[in-house]
């Protein structure tokens, strides 16, 4: 299926190294492939409440060095 979004993240170097790793022993077809399993798995984890509720700001953990 063809995206019809695109979104921009940045990555830590260790999360970007995994993912390329996971790519290159061909357990997802790209890292695409690999973002779009993970987010399924989430929303699954979640009970499906990732679309029905907005994100808070407050929720969402921060990384160090992050604002």
């Amino acid at each position: 299926m063809p995206a019809r979004h695109s979104r921009h993240i940045a990555l830590t170097e260790t999360l970007a190294a995994w993912i390329d790793a996971q790519v290159a022993r061909g357990e997802y077809a790209s890292t695409s492939d690999l973002i779009r399993t993970a987010i399924r798995v989430l929303r699954v984890q979640d009970g499906g409440k990732v679309a029905a509720q907005p994100a808070s700001p407050v929720a969402m953990p921060r990384g160090k060095g992050q604002a």
